[in-house]
């Protein structure tokens, strides 16, 4: 059996504008994408920045690739030959009997001098092969039911003037981003404007698979030339990787738009995953699809617990939860617990996105810009040498429009608190102090933050983490802000002799201005939900809350499970006040619930309960966070 490549005719433009070519072939990569240079003959990649750039591209899409690709390793009456275009000749190359490893993809790089103002050529590569039967399954679809190439090739012109940043310092207008470059490339080689999975969509000027049309709003144009986005597409007022121009000057990254259209080629995409690793941290960091799901004004709650590492993005209507579909993977590789804060940490009227893990790997935190998915804040220690996870909040708590990180460690450290502004690109500490008074507890501590008593400064309520009577701490953010921890109300205890840890949310539920305050008890204790008025807290200084009325008090789940909830605040409908969300902390009967107002002063009763994940299996029970106003779609660089 015998595949070949087809080349596509080419596109010219006049500067400032280059046109990124592609290569028509018939299989190609994923997951674990390995470079080849052994093409390279005219030394291009000896620039030791284009390589890195290249690696960093190739991690960061393989990445993203989630599916299950079978191994091709000829032996005896089963063989064949990968054939592809050279990078060094544009002509035919070919190796035979190419071992391919599983869930990896070989792509063959270099450079030549490429005609006009064609800045590079990609696509993935054809084969020749005998054998049985089961052999040519493996060659031609890798077990896979999509689109499933061994690999390809991409060839750059080798006589632009080049920007190699891993950012976009120092990119000016006479110079061509090798990022934007080898993205949209790599684009073309898993299939975008090349596979016969493309082709078989496209309908009058139009890609219309499923994916892509949910995504854009309809059926999505094409250029002319068939192979890419018609020419200015974009989301969200962004440009589109696989657009068929390219401005000097410009950096344009992965979209939506693109991974909705490798979804709809059968490859289970995600959003992009950078290689960054900082001290031992995660191998980081994978991106949101942040596309618009029902319009502006769409608030979402993000659930974490599956298995997977990923964070799931749900809508809420009259208590019922629906799952996007959208998954983020804030820590590629990483299975373990994953927690979530939601806040504008750079002013820009936009929600901003925190994550951290659990315990395991060495404690960090990382923050994305919900505007466009970039890195906000890269991989940050907290706690250095410290591995027992995390706990995050995140309000605004010196009244400047921008929201502050609190950061807690859980059990195994004292419970140390951090609060932080996001300055630069990086985390400039407000205050650090132990709550309770006791740096030798080391139950751990959670927390929460939101203005209690109306004064425009968000409160920090600090629980403890467990090995003790669970206990709640109230710190005012008005002194916060200048680095002094203060107490607004004198600590209590929640549940009288319960030891166990204590989850806290603050959220403005009656919309009186004052944040009420709910505490549940984690695994160890019932999910018993007690609120508090923010409004009785302010206005009874010197009393204890544990001695003070409630706005209500129920079980959030049949009161014998021992298993506890996690709380989440936020307002789901746009109404101006916040909705209570439980998430069971039971590992093998994980649900949740979303309780209004109205609801948590009458008991607790007829809020739906939901299993988010489907399951009633999680790896740590459910922890509820995030929202967000008007999600767009753009994946991050770094």
């Amino acid at each position: 059996m015998f595949k070949w490549l087809n080349r596509t005719s080419s596109v010219k433009t006049q500067r400032p504008v280059l046109r990124l070519e592609s290569l028509e072939a018939r299989e190609v990569p994923a997951v674990l994408i390995q470079l080849d240079y052994s093409r390279d003959v005219g030394g291009f990649f000896n620039n030791a920045e284009a390589r890195a750039i290249m690696e960093r591209v190739a991690s960061e899409l393989g990445g993203s690739l989630r599916t299950n690709l079978a191994a091709i390793s000829p032996a005896g009456g089963n063989t064949w030959t990968a054939t592809f275009f050279d990078p060094a000749t544009g002509g035919p190359a070919s190796v035979a009997n190419l071992a391919v490893g599983a869930n990896t993809l070989r792509i063959y790089v270099g450079a030549r001098a490429l005609p006009g103002s064609t800045a590079g050529l990609g696509g993935f590569g054809g084969y020749s092969i005998s054998g049985t039967q089961a052999w040519l399954n493996t060659v031609q679809s890798r077990g896979h039911t999509g689109f499933a190439p061994w690999g390809g090739s991409i060839t750059f012109d080798n006589t632009q003037n080049w920007h190699f940043g891993q950012t976009t310092d120092g990119l000016d207008t006479t110079e061509l981003d090798f990022y934007s470059v080898a993205t949209h490339e790599l684009g073309h080689v898993l299939g975008i404007g090349t596979a016969s999975q493309w082709t078989s969509q496209v309908q009058g000027g139009h890609f219309r698979g499923a994916n892509a049309q949910g995504v854009y709003g309809g059926a999505v144009p094409i250029n002319s030339d068939g192979s890419h986005w018609a020419d200015g597409l974009t989301i969200g007022g962004r440009s589109v990787s696989l657009d068929p121009s390219l401005n000097y000057g410009t950096r344009v990254n992965w979209s939506a738009l693109d991974v909705a259209a490798l979804r709809d080629f059968g490859w289970a995409a995600s959003e992009l995953v950078s290689a960054t690793v900082n001290d031992g941290t995660p191998t980081t960091t994978a991106t949101p699809d942040f596309t618009q799901i029902s319009g502006p004004g769409t608030q979402l709650l993000a659930f974490t617990g599956n298995t997977d590492g990923t964070v799931s993005l749900f809508t809420v209507s009259d208590g019922v939860l629906t799952d996007t579909g959208r998954r983020l993977i804030p820590f590629a590789g990483y299975r373990g617990a994953l927690r979530v804060a939601s806040g504008d940490f750079n002013g820009d009227g936009v929600t901003d996105y925190a994550f951290t893990t659990g315990a395991g790997p060495q404690a960090v935190v990382q923050l994305m810009d919900g505007r466009d998915g970039s890195i906000l804040v890269n991989q940050t220690v907290i706690f250095r040498g410290f591995t027992g996870g995390l706990f995050l909040a995140a309000a605004d708590i010196d009244h400047d429009g921008r929201s502050e990180l609190v950061v807690s460690a859980d059990a195994g450290a004292g419970p140390h608190i951090q609060t932080f502004h996001v300055v630069g690109g990086g985390l400039q500490l407000q205050s650090s102090f132990f709550a309770f008074d006791n740096p030798a507890f080391r139950g751990g501590a959670r927390v929460a933050a939101g203005d209690l008593n109306r004064d425009g400064f968000a409160d920090v309520v600090v629980t403890t983490g467990g090995q003790a009577e669970g206990r709640v701490a109230v710190y005012s953010g008005a002194d916060l802000r200048n680095g002094i921890a203060t107490r607004l109300t004198p600590d209590f205890i929640a549940f009288a002799g319960l030891w166990s840890g204590l989850n806290a949310a603050v959220g403005d539920m009656d919309g009186d201005g004052f944040a009420e305050l709910a505490i549940s008890p984690d695994r160890g204790g019932p999910a018993h939900v007690k609120v508090w008025s923010g409004a009785t807290l302010s206005n009874n200084p010197g009393a204890q809350a544990s001695n003070l009325g409630l706005v209500g008090s129920f079980y959030a789940f049949t009161p014998t499970d021992p298993s506890g909830a996690r709380l989440a605040l936020r307002d789901t409908n746009g109404d101006g006040r916040a909705e209570l969300v439980a998430a069971s902390a039971n590992r093998t009967n994980s649900f949740a619930r979303v309780f209004t107002f109205e609801q948590v002063s009458t008991g607790g009763a007829n809020a739906p309960s939901t299993l988010p994940f489907g399951t009633p299996v999680t790896y740590d029970g459910l922890y509820a966070g995030l929202h967000a106003d008007e999600l767009i779609t753009v994946i991050p660089i770094g």
